[in-house]
């Protein structure tokens, strides 16, 4: 909604009084045309469109447009585009002219001009080699000499006195060698690059231009928008008060970092992991207070024992995650006045809290998983056998599904750090469908492993604890892990069987839906045997054995007749497979005593029939 300034409506209400009373000769039909009739009235008056306009706009929407201006750069440019300098209006005009002008012809000039008038400390000098038109022209003679000290220091921390890159030509052309291929040699340029500082989340670049006054010989100086950028970046990498007091040799740098700087991570680490320890110890002390009721008294054993192992478990990787997140906010400027201690080591700090952060992940996933297991699965009893399986199993595997999960995260989110390396996103990019493709073939069959493995987490073909037969083998399922099962043979071998072939090979499981199992004894015997009482043997040692059910009868009958021997099969169960199998063997042993002891003439035999001439 519009609003109509207090001149405008006054104009307009004078105009109604002096036409007051003249003959309308038209009368407006519509908005459009009344709006056109008080325009042209104002007109007449010498009231302009534009000065009721400027009435209308609010001094803080004027102020808005003129911080625009700031914030796109604006920097005195004038006149047309010209690919060989940047045209200015003025340069400086807070700044006292000089009887001499200094000599930034040439990008080289004037980085060995600004140098030269720090070492003399000439730092007043040193500003005509700036752009300060983005600063306010009664503030740039006083904030000269702090900018000019400022931008020193940032190219000598970050290492951009690079004279040995720059041209030393007025057209900042770089002559090629012989065979060049190089997009930026043999060509002028206006504004050349000499290299980054980071600042937060983004790469600040210092930039050296080329600029013209008027009709005046075009010359180098640092550009408006690096100036501009000092103070911010220099409020981050700015030394320590207490730097100067420091020794000499302190300040000499390994791999970038000053060695004070290396004595003080190890100060201050030392002194988190000692405040990391104390809290993970007074966490501790709280719960083992907890659990104990007014008179001293633990109030469960169990759950005294599971808390003070949660704590045993937790100190070491909880007192690394404290003390490297400590680090961390001081070398991301979380401390006002340490903001620049071991900024470089910043993402040698991430990678520490990203891994303790994971090994304090993993203890606590291996803390709940085993609880669950002690709680949940070991109290159950025998004839839970199938629960516990089923429960095992899912304990097992999860167990190492989240374990992977949070490896592969943390890798994650530690690389995340290393995103502004210069040229690693390019790499990434480039090499990313190459790669993709080479470890997705070297890495199918374990990739298909751990998906079976989840395959058999939910479906179950086998569990832990499952009796089975594979190749032949008699077998118990020891374990399930990322990739392959562990079968326990009867004779305690151990076979490796990879997760694939759980899923896609015929695997003959004797417990999968029960655990209670009936197993085969078969028995020969020659015509004449006394089968009735055999069977009444089979059924007695069958019952007087400890491992039988008592739920299920045991039986035998005749199956099959040839023509040397009659065949007996029995039956006999017991509460798992391994006890129906060991049962069956001890009746088969017991059985051939008895046919030995009792019907010896029975047992098969070669029958030869003599006969007399």
């Amino acid at each position: 909604m519009a609003c109509i300034s207090a001149y405008a409506a006054s104009s307009i209400e004078e105009i109604d009084s002096r036409n007051i009373e003249e003959t309308v000769t038209t009368k407006p039909e519509n908005l459009v045309e009344y709006a056109a009739q008080r325009i042209d009235k104002l007109k007449e008056e010498g009231v302009t469109v534009s000065a009721v306009a400027a009435e209308v706009i609010s001094p803080l929407e004027k102020r808005t447009v003129q911080q625009a201006g700031v914030l796109q750069g604006h920097s005195g440019l004038t006149g047309d585009y010209n690919e060989n300098y940047y045209a200015l209006d003025k340069l400086n005009a807070g700044l006292p002219p000089l009887s001499e002008p200094p000599n930034l012809s040439t990008p080289l000039a004037t980085l060995e001009f600004f140098q030269s008038a720090v070492m003399k400390q000439q730092y007043d000098l040193a500003a005509y080699a700036l752009n300060m038109n983005l600063i306010d022209r009664e503030s740039q003679s006083n904030q000269a000499m702090d900018l000019v000290k400022q931008l020193d220091f940032l190219l000598v921390e970050k290492q951009l006195y690079v004279f040995d890159k720059l041209p030393d030509r007025p057209d900042g052309l770089i002559e090629p060698p012989l065979g060049s291929t190089s997009s930026i040699q043999g060509i002028p340029r206006r504004s050349i690059q000499l290299g980054y500082i980071d600042y937060r989340e983004r790469r600040v670049p210092i930039h050296l231009e080329r600029v013209r006054i008027d009709d005046s010989a075009p010359f180098w100086v640092f550009s408006a928008q690096t100036v501009g950028n000092i103070d911010n970046l220099y409020e981050q990498y700015h030394p320590a008060k207490f730097e100067r007091y420091l020794p000499a040799w302190t300040k000499l740098q390994l791999f970038s970092i000053a060695i004070w700087e290396f004595l003080a991570l190890l100060v201050f680490f030392s002194f988190t992991m000692g405040v990391g320890w104390l809290l993970s110890k007074g966490a501790g002390k709280l719960l083992n207070w907890y659990v104990k009721d007014k008179a001293g008294n633990r109030l469960s054993t169990v759950h005294h024992n599971s808390v003070e192992d949660l704590v045993n478990k937790l100190t070491v990787p909880l007192t690394f995650t404290i003390s490297f997140s400590s680090v961390f906010t001081l070398v991301s400027g979380g401390f006002p006045y340490l903001d620049a201690v071991a900024s470089s080591t910043r993402p040698i700090i991430w990678i520490g809290l990203v891994f303790s952060a994971m090994w304090l992940g993993i203890r606590v996933i291996n803390f709940f998983a085993n609880r669950y297991q002690d709680m949940q699965i070991e109290n159950l009893g025998e004839e839970q056998f199938d629960k516990v399986r089923r429960r095992r199993t899912y304990v097992s595997i999860f167990r190492r599904v989240f374990v992977f999960v949070m490896v592969l995260g943390s890798i994650w989110i530690g690389l995340s750090e290393f995103a502004n390396m210069e040229g690693f996103g390019k790499t990434l990019l480039t090499s990313a469908g190459i790669a993709g493709v080479v470890i997705g073939i070297a890495a199918q069959p374990i990739l298909g492993n751990i998906i079976a493995g989840v395959q058999v987490a939910v479906t179950q073909p086998v569990r832990i604890g499952d009796s089975v037969i594979m190749d032949g083998n008699f077998s118990t399922v020891e374990d399930l892990r990322y990739t392959y099962a562990v079968l326990k043979t009867w004779d305690e071998r151990r076979l490796i069987v990879p997760m694939r072939e759980l899923i896609t090979e015929m695997v003959e499981n004797w417990s999968h839906t029960e655990v209670h199992q009936t197993c085969p004894v078969f028995l020969y015997i020659d015509y004449g045997a006394d089968i009735d009482a055999i069977r009444q043997q089979f059924i007695s040692v069958v019952k007087d054995n400890k491992l039988w059910d008592n739920k299920t009868e045991p039986e035998i009958f005749v199956v099959e007749v040839t023509e040397k021997t009659i065949q007996l099969r029995g039956a006999v169960s017991a509460v798992g497979p391994v006890e129906a199998w060991t049962l069956a063997c001890e009746i088969r042993e017991q059985m051939l005593d008895y046919l030995y002891r009792e019907q010896k003439h029975y047992l098969p035999a070669e029958h030869l029939v003599l006969r007399q001439k």
